[in-house]
């Protein structure tokens, strides 16, 4: 069963990438092991997620930049969004809002995302400022 390789491009789906390919490049950890633990991070990510409290929030936006349908999968950017939550208040609207929308039942891996994102590789130089993203 596999899971989405939708959090592999957060900070920590990031760091673990990094720290993988690091020690794979030491020849600490064979490639098999690597894709492994990615994997399992994967499905990890993706149940402990669906456990979160199901909240519902509504949100009210000045403009709908772009959105995209592919592979199932949802994406808007929207400008100036205010957040309505019972729970909690927002006071300031957020200036850019990134929803990424997918069929949390579908258990087949993202096409699009294997093999692209944070899992590969970029050469970095010696002078490269760790400071600059």
């Amino acid at each position: 069963m596999s899971s989405y390789a939708l959090y592999r491009g957060t900070t920590l789906g990031q760091a673990l990438d990094q720290t993988l390919n690091d020690m794979e490049e030491e020849g600490l950890l064979p490639k098999s092991l690597v894709s492994k633990v990615l994997n399992q991070f994967d499905k990890s990510m993706n149940k402990q997620i669906s456990r979160l409290p199901k909240e519902k929030m509504n949100f009210c936006a000045t403009q709908l930049l772009t959105y995209r349908y592919c592979d199932n999968v949802w994406t808007f950017i929207l400008n100036n969004v205010t957040l309505k939550d019972p729970q909690r208040s927002f006071d300031e609207p957020i200036e850019k809002l990134k929803i990424v929308a997918c069929d949390g039942r579908q258990t087949t891996l993202l096409q699009g995302m294997s093999g692209q994102g944070p899992s590969k590789r970029v050469g970095r130089q010696a002078d490269d400022d760790d400071d600059s993203d």
